[in-house]
């Protein structure tokens, strides 16, 4: 059965993207599918639609939950956001600013786990 991951992502200058500081922040989304044998088979970028709104990092899980993804990788985010995501079923994993291809390959090589690190109160 093929898994489905969200990343949180932010462009920076050169056409670079990396995984978001801020979850509720971020600019667009990343969904990729990835099957048995560890390969995206399809990756689709979204844009945020809740991006630059209050109080959109509650709202943010059931935006991600419509994707059926199994994890969501980004940054910091508050204690709620990970509640909501977790009545969800979905399993958050932070990481640092890293590049998507470099994330997606630590994903996919086992090197990220479901973890929380990084919290923030009051995103």
């Amino acid at each position: 059965m093929n898994q489905r991951i969200a990343i949180a992502i932010e462009e920076l200058p050169g056409n670079t993207y990396v995984v978001a500081e801020n979850f509720s922040r971020c600019s667009k989304f990343v969904l990729c599918e990835i099957n048995p044998k560890k390969i995206v088979v399809q990756k689709e970028t979204y844009f945020n639609p809740l991006n630059g709104h209050q109080k959109s990092q509650g709202q943010l899980p059931g935006y991600i939950n419509q994707f059926d993804v199994n994890y969501i990788i980004a940054g910091i985010m508050d204690k709620k956001t990970l509640s909501n995501f977790q009545q969800y079923g979905i399993g958050v994993i932070t990481t640092s600013r890293l590049q998507i291809k470099d994330v997606l390959e630590q994903f996919l090589t086992g090197k990220l786990n479901s973890y929380i690190e990084n919290f923030e109160d009051g995103v």
